[in-house]
């Protein structure tokens, strides 16, 4: 009833009853508010870990073409998949492809299926979504057990750390299948030493393991659980381990995703698969064969900028498991049983060291923040020269936080947003650690703070430095704009290798025919029946040239600074605006 259909002393009631509800209406927004604020009063380090963590893995992630840095193949099977529609066998240009599990790629195809094309964005969304929740999985983890503060601090080292950030924002299966095992390891310590409940995410870990990379990921997680349990004299603890839960959770799907796979594709592949995988490669590798020492010296450059801590955390670790500190001897197990096992295998990688990651930042958190409380570390040296690595790093940072603002100011306006954004965070982060104002608590912030920045000048100027060096891109411009884009021309390939070739797919969306010897390509140049267009390598069409132009075909090249191809075409006669 409106206002002027009212008696008067209806209308004076209506005023009343409008007046109260807008009251409780506000003191119900009152509330909301203060319960907000105050979920972020004391949870104020999770929200900066969130912020922290979606801007270094998700800033600029797509403005990168598919030709840099990425393996971009995984991305090609995504588009068959989508186009094809057979989701179960991922085919690589017209043939099975079995060495890794479809994970990644049907991860990849989801996120695609939306936009119904691969875009460098969807196809790096699952290693960024799985390291946001490695990062975030460890904060929760260590909170449960020590401090946010030491939460916080190892979360933000393993998100620093320059083989984690950087393999969260490229197309690998390395990061999911090094998060899986993580949190098969986290969960099962806390279903271990908490709620046995935790056992459920456990064995859903290792399904995502198994279908991400196969069989190796559960071999590294029983091996360290084993380890562990032996050296704690605790092995009816398997017992303990809900095996019922385990068989529906793990058992069943995986039997199932198996059974299909041997409909399709037969028994005998799946199984030579799995011991060239598996077997072969770890013992007589193809690729990736690398000494003994390989990881001894990787570990430093791939753990920056916190590499110098590292000694420190082995001589920790050793410490916790000699003092029979349950959680040390986890740690130690963790990285241990996994050090090991990569040394002695002959295929070696820098990146098959991210399982290792949490744990030595958990360890190294440990340190940092028993110096930053002032609790004794024992041995003592290892407090001592914890302080002084933190006060070094920070007079490092101190001088790139002269350079910084600068160039990021003349760079882009996107620097002085990120300056502002960086700033504010690190104040924030100040007003979180510190502890009596003392200088190492602020040397700690400055080195949080600088790290941020620089891994966010890195990427920003690796994005413009890329703009123009992505030759899919630039080859769908130029059919678009000068040729008249795809519909006038019948596209076939010849010669091109496979990176360039999934690149070209991936920027056109479709599936180029590939030629393979000169016969059918002067067949199909030659033809009156449509517009044939094929793309070339430059160096090889320098040598067919002869054989197959003539008067009736034109060429077009397109280049960057890796890539050059030739366009061989018949002119379209329609005008092309």
């Amino acid at each position: 009833m409106k206002w002027w259909q009212c008696p008067p002393r209806r209308y004076h009631f209506e005023l009343c009853r409008e007046f109260l509800e807008g009251k409780k209406k506000e003191r119900i927004l009152s509330m909301e508010m203060d319960r907000l604020c105050a979920f972020l009063k004391k949870h104020y380090l999770f929200c900066n870990l969130v912020g922290i963590s979606i801007f270094l893995f998700f800033f600029e992630l797509g403005n990168r073409g598919f030709e840099n840095k990425d393996v971009s193949r995984y991305a090609e099977m995504s588009r068959e998949m989508i186009q094809t529609g057979n989701w179960m066998t991922t085919g690589y240009h017209d043939t099975i492809y079995l060495s890794k599990p479809p994970m990644l790629m049907w991860l990849i195809a989801i996120f695609s299926s939306i936009g119904h094309q691969v875009t460098p964005f969807t196809a790096r969304i699952p290693s960024a979504l799985a390291g946001l929740t490695g990062v975030l999985m460890t904060y929760y983890f260590v909170q449960r057990f020590f401090h946010r503060r030491t939460a916080f601090i190892a979360a933000v080292i393993l998100a620093t750390t320059q083989k984690y950030f950087w393999h969260c924002r490229i197309i690998r299966t390395d990061m999911i299948f090094a998060v899986c095992i993580t949190l098969a390891l986290y969960f099962f310590y806390l279903g271990y030493k908490q709620k046995q409940r935790y056992y459920v995410g456990f064995y859903f870990s290792l399904v995502i393991t198994f279908l991400t990379k196969g069989p190796l990921g559960i071999l590294f997680v029983m091996s360290i659980i084993a380890a562990f349990l032996v050296c704690r004299k605790d092995l009816n603890a398997f017992k303990r381990m809900k095996w019922r839960w385990g068989f529906g959770l793990f058992i069943l799907p995986i039997g199932i995703f198996c059974l299909i796979l041997c409909v399709k594709i037969g028994l005998e592949p799946l199984v030579a698969t799995l011991k060239r995988e598996f077997l072969t490669r770890v013992n007589d590798p193809i690729s990736h064969s690398e000494p003994f020492y390989y990881y001894f010296v990787k570990i430093w450059s791939d753990f920056l900028p916190w590499s110098l801590f590292i000694p420190f955390v082995v001589v920790y670790a050793f410490k916790r498991w000699r003092d029979g500190d349950e959680l040390g001897i986890f740690m130690f197990c963790w990285i241990v049983v996994i050090f090991v096992f990569l040394c002695a295998a002959k295929a070696k990688s820098s990146r098959y060291m991210l399982p290792l990651y949490p744990a030595i930042s958990i360890l190294m958190a440990r340190i940092i923040d028993d110096t930053l409380a002032g609790k004794i570390v024992k041995p003592l040296w290892v407090r001592l020269f914890a302080y002084w690595i933190i006060r070094i790093m920070a007079a490092l940072a101190a001088l790139l936080l002269v350079v910084g603002p600068s160039y990021l100011w003349n760079y882009s306006w996107i620097g002085v947003i990120l300056s502002l954004v960086v700033f504010m965070t690190g104040f924030k982060m100040f007003l979180s650690l510190r502890q009596r104002y003392k200088l190492i608590h602020m040397s700690l912030v400055i080195c949080i703070f600088t790290i941020i920045l620089g891994w966010g000048m890195f990427i920003h100027g690796l994005t413009r430095y890329y703009e123009n060096e992505s030759l899919g891109a630039k080859l769908t411009f130029t059919l678009e704009k000068e040729l008249g884009g795809l519909h006038a021309y019948d596209i076939r390939e010849f010669h091109i290798e496979n990176s360039f070739r999934d690149a070209i797919n991936l920027n056109l969306n479709v599936s180029v025919p590939l030629i393979k010897n000169i016969h059918d390509l002067k067949i199909f140049l030659d033809t009156t029946e449509y517009h044939p267009l094929c793309i070339i390598e430059k160096h090889t069409f320098e040598n067919v040239k002869n054989t197959i132009m003539d008067n009736t075909l034109s060429t077009l090249d397109v280049h960057t600074k890796e890539y050059q191809v030739t366009l061989v075409f018949k002119r379209n006669q329609q005008k092309i605006y």
